[in-house]
């Protein structure tokens, strides 16, 4: 048999179909003919090349799209199941209470505190839940303002006060000259995240520990606020982990409750009024959070 050359390109039609142009010769065609047929070849492989590119993309458009309707179906859903388990569980509370008011003997009363304590956590969980949703779809509504920090902080420690008793805790908490700052925030939901570390300060504190409330301004224009205890720390290979919705980080096989979003929104909130949460922690030493927010001027 002769010996010849044979030449095959890519080819690419006006309706997209892709083929190749085989073509025989006897001899090595001449090299003007081979820099066309290379050319062409090349210009069809980065025409084949795009056309994949811009099929995934738009796979990808169509994915993000995907999820984000399954995002607001989500809150929807979460949105909608809050509101209508709060109705039956303020009646189940309404009862509670009322059964207080009846004369009980001991295992009767401890039985009522049960259920209102129980009703109050759930009643906390759903809440919780509700303002992630609305967060989460962009309906949480923000009332912002110039807040006192100072009278923020006063009102968190006087809530928590009991609870900090119970467990022999030291509460530090600044003088008004030492946090006489102003910050623009919802005053409503900055107290919600400070009584949410409050509390968690106190559930995950040691027997006889101790709580400190410090406050200071930068020069970077903003406000930041520490809420510290001295309880076990949190290792660091967990920390990554803190800001993760029901993630308890082990301690749902403890005795303390908690639902694992407490700490998450807390973070969104303090993200919505246009601040952070960050967090130190020492592994036997305690636990440090610190709230972010823009300084305001004192309103008149």
């Amino acid at each position: 048999m002769a010996q010849g050359w044979v030449w095959a390109y890519p080819m690419q039609s006006a309706a997209g179909h892709v083929g190749f142009l085989v073509m025989a010769a006897a001899a090595e065609p001449p090299a003007e003919e081979r820099f066309v047929l290379q050319s062409l070849a090349q210009q069809t492989g980065v025409a084949l090349i795009n056309a994949r590119l811009q099929a995934d993309e738009r796979a990808a458009a169509t994915a993000a799209r995907e999820a984000d309707r399954a995002n607001t179906a989500k809150s929807e859903f979460l949105s909608r199941m809050s509101h209508e388990l709060r109705t039956p569980l303020n009646a189940i509370l309404g009862f509670g209470q009322l059964l207080q008011l009846d004369d009980l003997d001991d295992d009767q009363a401890e039985s009522v505190d049960h259920i209102l304590r129980a009703g109050q956590h759930l009643l906390g969980l759903i809440n919780e839940v509700l303002d992630l949703a609305r967060i989460e779809s962009g309906h949480l509504a923000l009332s912002p303002e110039a807040v006192g920090v100072f009278e923020v902080i006063k009102d968190t420690v006087d809530l928590i006060g009991p609870l900090a008793a119970e467990r022999a805790l030291t509460i530090h908490a600044p003088s008004p000259p030492e946090c006489a700052w102003t910050v623009h925030a919802d005053r409503q939901r900055l107290k919600q995240v400070l009584l949410n570390l409050a509390s968690n300060a106190v559930k995950y504190n040691r027997h006889g520990g101790s709580i400190s409330f410090t406050c200071h301004a930068g020069d970077d224009g903003r406000v930041r606020i520490a809420v510290a205890d001295t309880g076990p720390g949190i290792p660091a290979d967990k920390l990554p982990r803190l800001f993760t919705q029901f993630d308890r980080l082990g301690a749902e096989h403890s005795k303390v409750e908690g639902t694992g979003i407490g700490l998450v929104l807390a973070k969104r909130l303090a993200e919505a009024m246009g601040g952070g949460l960050t967090v130190n922690s020492v592994e036997g030493q305690g636990t440090t959070f610190t709230l972010e927010l823009s300084l305001a001027m004192e309103p008149a």
